[in-house]
C-alpha cells in the first residue's frame, strides 16, 4: 500500500515499539558511570539527591527573608486595599450608574450585601449563562466518548511493519506468521474508570506476535499496530458539530466548507511540491482567508437562495469568529502531515529518545504509573509536547481523524490548542500525567479561580465602570463587549487621565461621569484590574475545558500556568499567556523560520500574524510593532548574559547578590515596558505618545511616583524568587530521574 493513501474509513495506526536494547530496559544498566541508575523509575529522597556529588545548592531568595516577606506585604496591601477594596467602594457609590449593565447577585452573595454581577464582558456572561444548560450535554459526551475507547480497544488490531527504504520512501507490510495478518486482540490502553482515571485492575497488555522480518542493516522497521479508531472520530465530530451549530447557527456550515478545502486542495500538496513551496502556499491560503473573511463580514446564504437559512436564530457566537480557532488547527494538521511524510520514522526515534533521556514531565508519568509502565510502550507514559513532536505514521491522516480533531467537544470552543500529532496519540494511549484523584483535585482548583472571580464581579464592577459611556438605559439588555468596543472605553479611559484625544482610528464617546470622579491612582487602578479580570476571565474558562478534555483522557496545556503579573521578560510573559497559543507559534512559526538562528527576524512575522489573528485593525498592528521593537533590546540583553565564555558575565554571576539585583532591575523595567506597550497600542496610540506620557507624569502626585516603583520592584522580587526556585527543583528532579 502506498503510504501517501490516506481514507476516511482507514484503519488507524498505533505503534507498538518493538523490544528496547538492554541498556534502555528498566533495570539497572551497569554502563551507567556517573552514580546513577539507567532509568527514571530509580528514586532519589531529597537528602539522598542533596549529599550527591552532582547535587545543586539552592541559590534563590529565601521566603523567610526580610526583603521577601516586605514585597509579599507590599502586593498584598496594593491587591487587596488600594485596588480591589477601593474599587468596590467606587463600585458601590456609583450603582445607580452602573445598575444597567448589572443582573440581580446570585443567592449566596444576596446574602453577603452584594448589589448586583457584572455581566458587561460577553464571553463571562455567555460561559455563565450556557455552563448549566450544558452540563448534561457534557455528561452524556463523556459518557460515550469513554464507551467507545473502551470498545475500540476491545476489537482485535493488526500487527504491520514500516520499512524505511535506501531512497526514504516509507511503505507498509502487513507480518504474521504465515503472511497473515496477526491479530491483536485488545490494545495498550487500560480500560478508563468513571473517574478520569485508569483502572487499578489492569489487564495485562497484549503480547504482538509477529513473524521476523529478515531486514538489511540499512532498511530498519518499527513494529506497527493498525487499529480501526474512525467510530470515536465520528463521535467527535457528530458531537462538535451539534454545539458548532448551537453556537453559530448555519452559519458554521461555512467553516466547515473551508477545513474541508484545507484537506483536499492544500494539505495534499506535499505529494507534488516541495515543503517550502507548500509552506507558502499554506500560509498565504489561510491569511488571505482572515482578510476576506473581514472583508466579507462573513458569508451568507441568500447568495445561494438559502436565504431562510440566514435568520434561523441569531448565533451567540458568528462563524468567522470561531474559524480563526480552526486556522491553527488546520495548520498544525498540514505541518504534522508533512513532517511525517518527510521525516516521519526518524523524527519519531529521535523525540522519543530524547524525552527519555532528558524530559522531566515524562519522567514523572513514568514515575507515577510504575505499576505499569514497564509494560506500556514508551508513547503511553509520555507528556504532551513528546507526543506532539512524535510524528504519526501517515495513513492515519485520514478525513474522518482531521475533522475529529477540528470539533475534538473539550477543545472546540475555546481551546486549549493542541496538535494534531498529540490528538491522534492521546485517542489510542490515554493520559496517565493527572488520574484520579490528582485530576479532581485539578477541578476543585478550578472551582476556587471560579468562585474567586465571581466574588470580584459582585463586588468590584471592574467592566462596567470601563464601559458606562455605552451602558443602554435602565432595564435594557446587559451589554456584550467584543475587542473593539473594550479598546474604545479602555482609549475613552486614557483619554479621561490624559486629556488628550485618541489618535488611533476609531471614534470615542465622551469621558463617563464614574472615570470623572475617580483620580489618577484609581484610574491606574481600574486600568490594571481590567487586565487582571481578562487574565482571570481566560483561566477560568480555558481551566474548565481542560479539566473536561482530562476527564477524556486527553491533556492538553495549560493555557495559564502563571499570573499575569508574574513575569520576568517580555518573552516570559507571552508564553505564560495563552500558553498552548505560544507552543504552537513556536513549532509552527518559530522553528520552521530558523528557531534562535533567526529570532531577530521571525519575531516580526510571528506577531504580524498573531495581530491579525485577534482582529484586523490598525491599532493591534501597531501594538504589534512596539512589542516587536521591545523585543530587541531584550534579546540582545539575554544573549550577551547567556554567554559562558565572558569574563565580565561570569564575574557578575559568581556574585549572587549582584547578580539577582541585576535581574530584579531588569525585571522591574520589563513590567514597565509592558505597561506602556498596552498604554500605546491599544489607548494613546502613536502620534501622541510624546504628549500623552508627559501629560500622565503631570498628572501624577509624589506619592504615586515613589510608590508606584516600588510596587513594580516588589512584583519583580517575587517573579525573580519564583524562577530562582523554580530553576533549582528542576535541577534537583533532574538528579533525581537521573537525567541529562
Amino acid at each position: 500500500m502506498d503510504h501517501r493513501q490516506s481514507h476516511a474509513g482507514a484503519p488507524e495506526t498505533v505503534y507498538v515499539p518493538a523490544p528496547r536494547p538492554p541498556a534502555l530496559q528498566l533495570v539497572d544498566s551497569p554502563s551507567r558511570t556517573d552514580g546513577h541508575s539507567s532509568h527514571a523509575f530509580d528514586r532519589q529522597s531529597p537528602s539522598a539527591a542533596a549529599g550527591s556529588p552532582h547535587a545543586v545548592k539552592p541559590n534563590y531568595l529565601s521566603k523567610t527573608s526580610l526583603l521577601y516577606l516586605l514585597c509579599v506585604g507590599n502586593i498584598i496591601i496594593a491587591v487587596f486595599y488600594l485596588a480591589v477594596y477601593d474599587q468596590a467602594c467606587i463600585s458601590r457609590a456609583h450603582y445607580d450608574e452602573l445598575k444597567a449593565n448589572l443582573r440581580p447577585p446570585w443567592m449566596l452573595y444576596r446574602w453577603l450585601g452584594s448589589k448586583g454581577v457584572d455581566v458587561t464582558d460577553l464571553q463571562w456572561y455567555v460561559f455563565v449563562v450556557a455552563l448549566p444548560p450544558a452540563a448534561p450535554y457534557l455528561v452524556v459526551f463523556l459518557y460515550i466518548s469513554r464507551r467507545l475507547r473502551r470498545y475500540i480497544a476491545s476489537q482485535p488490531a493488526t500487527a504491520a511493519a514500516v520499512v524505511r527504504g535506501h531512497g526514504g520512501s516509507t511503505s507498509i507490510h502487513d507480518c504474521a506468521p504465515g503472511g497473515s495478518s496477526a491479530a491483536v486482540k485488545g490494545g495498550s490502553d487500560a480500560p478508563l474508570t468513571p473517574f478520569g482515571s485508569n483502572s487499578s485492575a489492569e489487564p495485562s497488555p497484549p503480547v504482538v506476535v509477529v513473524e521476523e522480518i529478515s531486514l538489511a542493516s540499512s532498511t530498519p522497521s518499527t513494529l506497527l499496530v493498525r487499529r480501526n479508531t474512525a467510530p470515536l472520530h465520528v463521535f467527535h465530530i457528530v458531537s462538535g458539530a451539534f454545539i458548532a451549530l448551537c453556537l453559530s447557527g448555519p452559519g458554521f456550515l461555512f467553516g466547515a466548507a473551508l477545513v474541508s478545502l484545507n484537506f483536499f486542495c492544500i494539505a495534499p500538496l506535499y505529494k507534488k511540491l516541495s515543503f517550502r513551496a507548500c509552506m507558502a502556499i499554506m500560509w498565504v491560503s489561510h491569511i488571505a482567508i482572515l482578510f476576506l473573511n473581514f472583508h466579507a463580514g462573513g458569508y451568507k446564504f441568500a447568495w445561494f437562495g438559502l436565504s431562510f437559512l440566514d435568520n434561523l436564530w441569531t448565533p451567540l457566537i458568528r462563524w468567522n469568529t470561531q474559524y480563526n480557532m480552526a486556522i491553527l488547527r488546520m495548520i498544525s494538521f498540514n505541518n504534522d502531515l508533512w513532517e511525517s511524510a518527510l521525516v516521519g520514522e526518524d523524527r519519531r526515534e529521535k523525540s522519543l529518545q530524547k524525552h527519555e533521556r532528558t524530559c522531566i514531565a515524562c519522567a514523572q508519568i513514568r514515575d507515577q504509573n510504575k505499576h505499569a509502565a514497564a509494560t506500556l510502550p514508551q508513547e503511553a507514559v509520555s507528556c504532551y509536547k513528546c507526543r506532539t513532536e512524535c510524528p504519526r505514521a501517515v495513513p492515519e491522516y485520514t478525513f474522518s481523524a482531521y475533522l475529529g480533531y477540528m470539533y475534538y467537544l473539550p477543545l472546540y470552543m475555546a481551546g486549549p490548542l493542541s496538535s494534531f500529532n498529540a490528538y491522534v496519540s492521546y485517542m489510542h494511549y490515554p493520559q496517565r500525567s493527572m488520574v484520579g484523584s490528582a485530576t479532581w483535585r485539578y477541578g476543585l482548583r478550578w472551582l476556587g479561580h471560579a468562585f474567586m472571580l465571581s466574588t470580584l464581579m459582585h463586588y468590584v464592577y471592574i467592566m462596567a465602570m470601563l464601559l458606562t459611556p455605552t451602558a443602554p438605559a435602565g432595564g435594557a439588555d446587559p451589554l456584550t463587549t467584543t475587542t473593539a468596543t473594550v479598546t474604545k472605553a479602555i482609549e475613552a479611559l486614557m483619554e479621561a487621565v490624559t486629556g488628550l484625544p485618541s489618535t488611533t482610528t476609531t471614534t470615542l464617546a465622551p469621558g463617563p461621569p464614574v472615570l470623572d470622579s475617580m483620580t489618577f491612582s484609581q484610574k491606574s487602578v481600574l486600568f490594571f484590574l481590567v487586565l487582571a479580570f481578562l487574565w482571570a476571565k481566560f483561566d477560568v474558562i480555558w481551566r474548565f475545558f481542560r479539566f473536561f478534555a482530562l476527564l477524556d483522557g486527553f491533556d492538553p496545556p495549560e493555557d495559564m500556568p502563571r499570573c499575569f503579573a508574574n513575569t520576568v521578560n517580555i518573552q516570559s510573559f507571552w508564553r505564560d499567556w495563552h500558553a498552548s497559543f505560544n507552543l504552537w507559534l513556536v513549532r509552527y512559526m518559530y522553528i520552521p523560520m530558523g528557531g534562535s538562528r533567526t529570532k531577530f527576524l521571525s519575531i516580526f512575522p510571528i506577531f504580524f500574524f498573531i495581530a491579525i489573528w485577534h482582529d484586523i485593525e490598525m491599532r493591534l498592528l501597531f501594538w504589534a510593532l512596539f512589542i516587536c521593537i521591545g523585543f530587541v533590546p531584550e534579546i540582545v540583553v539575554t544573549t550577551f548574559f547567556a554567554s559562558k565564555t565572558n569574563k565580565l558575565v561570569l564575574r557578575i554571576k559568581r556574585h549572587r547578590l549582584l547578580w539577582r539585583s541585576l535581574r530584579i532591575c531588569g525585571t522591574q523595567l520589563c513590567l514597565m515596558e509592558l505597561t506602556l506597550a498596552n498604554l500605546v497600542g491599544f489607548a494613546i496610540g502613536t502620534s501622541g505618545t510624546g504628549a500623552g506620557l508627559r501629560q500622565l507624569f503631570n498628572e501624577m502626585t509624589t506619592g504615586y511616583l515613589i510608590y508606584t516603583p516600588l510596587l513594580f520592584f516588589s512584583a519583580a522580587t517575587l517573579a525573580t524568587q519564583e524562577r530562582d526556585q523554580k530553576t533549582y527543583e528542576t535541577a534537583q528532579l533532574k538528579i533525581k530521574y537521573g537525567l541529562q
